[in-house]
């Protein structure tokens, strides 16, 4: 199998190969899983469900998607090309507003999901023909991902880099249920949005929070390390943790040394972030995030 047989799913995951102009030196796999973050991903499978949604569900599609991750990556790809690195992005066209690709789901007889983080299929989705229909999207996109992920780190002994973006502020709502948009509006009141914590520019999910678990200790130290010289201030788990009901998880153990996670702040990549709208992306901030991504990823692929 090589890069090129990978195939991108209409609706479900859109996989680019950028190759470099020679023979590859190394390959990196950039997986975006909450890669949909235009205004047409969300349209696109709200007309495949059946069931009832909340009034202005769109506006949670708008304030919890990773916009800016797929500009980031498309970075990270036209850097590494002319230095002799091959990639292959594989980013999401399901909205994680109606499920949640980076959450494992549970094969058991009443077809749910595995508790943790928020749901894999949140709560306000009750339609059970809308509900085999997701999980079945859910298992397409990773039919594909998987296979990426056995090509680049394992055939190809390359890494994987799993990329997000979060909101600026770590803002509670409780349940995502069918209420979650009038909890939303009344989070993001400016008087009660300034109250929430700021998050990190960048933070690197690295590890489980009881640390019987790390992913690529000497990749994570290197990034770290090279956000900082560009004057990034990097933390690690600051903010989340790696989690055994993630994907990217299960995606890093079985490569445990060969995959990072990165959360980069959307009120950074964003000009300006506009919570229940489709936020302009800084290409510049973009290509500023990247770089150090990039530096390692050169340095540890050369290295193989």
């Amino acid at each position: 199998m090589t890069p090129d047989t990978l195939q991108s799913l209409e609706g479900v995951v859109d996989v680019t190969v950028h190759h470099p102009a020679g023979a590859p030196r190394g390959w990196l796999l950039v997986e975006i899983p909450h890669g949909a973050t235009r205004t047409a991903d969300y349209r696109r499978v709200e007309a495949q469900l059946k069931g009832k949604l909340p009034d202005e569900l769109i506006h949670f599609f708008y304030v919890n998607t990773d916009i800016g991750a797929p500009e980031a990556a498309e970075h990270v790809a036209r850097s590494l090309c002319p230095d002799g690195f091959g990639v292959v992005v594989a980013r999401c066209l399901l909205p994680r507003t109606f499920i949640d690709t980076n959450r494992v789901i549970d094969r058991a007889a009443d077809g749910k999901l595995k508790a943790g983080l928020t749901p894999g299929i949140p709560g306000y989705v009750k339609d059970p023909a809308d509900r085999a229909l997701l999980e079945d999207l859910h298992a397409r996109y990773h039919g594909v991902v998987e296979k990426a992920y056995a090509l680049v780190c394992g055939e190809l002994n390359g890494l994987a880099l799993q990329l997000h973006s979060y909101a600026p502020r770590s803002v509670a709502i409780g349940a995502t249920d069918e209420n979650i948009v009038e909890a939303l509006h009344a989070a993001y009141v400016p008087a009660v949005y300034a109250k929430w914590p700021e998050r990190p520019v960048v933070d690197l999910i690295s590890a489980t929070e009881d640390g019987s678990f790390r992913c690529a200790p000497a990749l994570v130290a290197s990034l770290k390390a090279n956000f900082h010289a560009a004057g990034i201030p990097a933390q690690e788990n600051a903010t989340y943790h790696l989690h055994p009901v993630t994907m990217g998880m299960a995606y890093a153990k079985a490569w445990p040394d060969r995959v990072l996670c990165v959360e980069l702040s959307r009120g950074l990549l964003a000009e300006p972030f506009v919570p229940f709208g489709e936020s302009p992306i800084s290409q510049a901030a973009a290509a500023k995030l990247a770089a150090p991504m990039v530096t390692t990823a050169r340095a540890a692929l050369a290295g193989r």
